[in-house]
């Protein structure tokens, strides 16, 4: 490899082989240029905090739909210690986010929102399933009840 290195450089004049290092060198300092801008703008404190969010929301919806799926049963199945471990990390970083006092209001806000909202889901349902049963009994006193 050496020997294709030297005569490489024998063939090249001088001048022609340290003009092209110069443009590398221009178009290596323009890449981290433009890697410091990006970097500044998905540093400040606004960036940082919608992904973080984007990133609890999507773990948490993500952990909550793996253990909790069930695998032909009906209802819940408890989950397993191998899958506890390997959330582990998501539980952490949630500590960790929770700890940051600038967040603990917005997030506590999202909480009860959230738990209002699965509140409502879960009612609603559970009348739906239960004037589905009705209907099934006795057509005839469901129909009364919508009225």
């Amino acid at each position: 490899m050496r020997d294709t290195m030297a005569n490489v450089k024998d063939e090249m004049p001088f001048e022609e082989r340290r003009r092209k290092l110069l443009a590398e060198g221009a178009l290596l300092r323009i890449g981290i240029m433009d890697a410091r801008v990006t970097v500044r703008s998905n540093l400040n404190a606004e960036s940082l905090a919608k992904s973080a969010v984007k990133r609890m929301f999507g773990s948490v919806s993500s952990t909550f739909s793996g253990l909790f799926a069930s695998k032909g049963g009906s209802g819940m199945q408890m989950p397993s210690l191998q899958s506890l471990q390997s959330y582990s990390p998501y539980l952490l970083s949630a500590i960790s986010l929770l700890s940051k006092r600038s967040l603990r209001k917005p997030l506590l806000y999202g909480g009860i929102i959230s738990a209002g909202a699965a509140m409502a889901y879960y009612l609603t349902r559970k009348r739906s399933d239960a004037i589905a049963a009705d209907a099934e009994a006795d057509p005839a006193a469901a129909e009364a009840d919508f009225l």
